[in-house]
């Protein structure tokens, strides 16, 4: 009897996803930005972290607006525990325009190593299709990248552009994310963090300082994070291996 193995190759989908590369979002829901609303969403069972379901009735926009794109805004996440392939990331987009107007968000993700516990390297960024928002609305919405690792601990910023969209810079300013609180998977400090300045900001230390609204509201926006399948992150290590018996 000879015992043999065979090695079944296979290519990686874990990793540094592409980045800025542009996608397609779709919505899950759209509420009035002045209206407290649970239960418009729920978890992911299998989120690492999520923030999705209890919208607290404010949004906080970016402003800034130069050049056709915004300030950075960021929140500080903590995951319960890193996730060496995500797949599936939905995030909110409000506009506190009294009109609907079309923008693209644009997300950038950190590791949690700037200073004073800022954004520090970045990690990757995705860019969108031009979104049309309703007046005075907060919306969630999700998307699946090729999969990428995040860890445990990090930071989820979005900025705004009018690229393919007619906003104006007055327009732009009112694009932001909604708060949302408690946080239902995970945790999140009561801190946020804006750039002094409009930017892409697809690049380590993007300059800034952290912020919060001392406590009412919480400074937590709305994200929610999840692995690839058991089966396709085990892929993503980079093989399988296979034992065959022969007699």
């Amino acid at each position: 009897m000879r015992m043999t193995f065979s090695i079944l190759a296979l290519a990686a989908v874990a990793g540094t996803a592409s980045a800025d590369v542009t996608l397609d979002a779709h919505l899950i829901s759209s509420v009035p930005a002045d209206k407290a609303s649970a239960g418009i969403a729920v978890v992911d069972p299998a989120a690492k972290f999520s923030n999705v379901t209890t919208f607290g009735g404010s949004a906080f926009v970016n402003g800034g607006t130069a050049g056709g794109i915004t300030r950075l805004v960021a929140d500080d996440i903590s995951m319960t525990a890193a996730i060496p392939a995500v797949t599936k990331i939905t995030f909110s987009m409000a506009s506190l325009n009294t009109v609907a107007v079309s923008a693209r968000p644009r997300l950038r993700f950190y590791a949690n190593d700037g200073p004073a516990g800022s954004p520090g390297t970045v990690i990757t960024g995705f860019s969108f299709n031009p979104i049309t928002i309703n007046p005075n609305t907060v919306n969630l919405f999700f998307f699946n990248p090729a999969a990428f690792a995040l860890p445990q601990n990090f930071w989820a910023g979005m900025t705004f552009d009018n690229v393919g969209a007619t906003a104006t810079a007055a327009q732009m300013d009112f694009f932001g994310q909604g708060i949302y609180n408690p946080v239902d998977v995970g945790s999140s400090a009561d801190v946020a963090f804006r750039t002094t300045a409009a930017g892409s900001f697809l690049s380590n230390l993007p300059p800034g300082a952290n912020f919060n609204f001392g406590g009412v509201p919480v400074a937590n926006f709305g994200w929610e994070f999840v692995p690839a399948p058991t089966s396709l992150a085990l892929l993503g290590m980079g093989g399988l291996v296979i034992g065959r018996r022969r007699r």
